[in-house]
């Protein structure tokens, strides 16, 4: 395995993990909106959005759009600190920058 493979096997991980938590963190509002304790927000839906789009650009990364891919992560993992999913957030913005590095690096 090439070392750019394994950058981008490492970002689609990252990506792939971060995007989860975020969706993870969605359906944990999900049965207080269905017990009509809670209500539908703006910012649950945007976070919904970017874990979906952070696991499709991971693939990206994955089947050698790096570019495009990382950019995409790279931006997903701004909004989502911006909106203080922090953890969340690094591990999508780490996965962006590696799918930008990975078709520079040299074996």
């Amino acid at each position: 395995m090439k070392s750019k493979q394994v950058l981008a096997l490492i970002a689609l991980v990252l990506g792939i993990v971060g995007g989860i938590l975020l969706l993870v963190s969605f359906i944990d509002t999900i049965p207080r909106l269905l017990e009509g304790r809670g209500q539908l927000e703006v910012e649950s839906l945007v976070i919904v959005g970017i874990g979906v789009i952070a696991i499709v650009a991971s693939a990206m990364i994955w089947k050698g759009s790096y570019f495009a891919g990382g950019v995409i992560n790279i931006v997903l993992g701004v909004i989502a600190i911006f909106y203080e999913r922090n953890s969340e957030g690094v591990l999508i913005l780490i996965s962006g920058v590696l799918g930008v590095i990975a078709p520079q690096v040299k074996d």
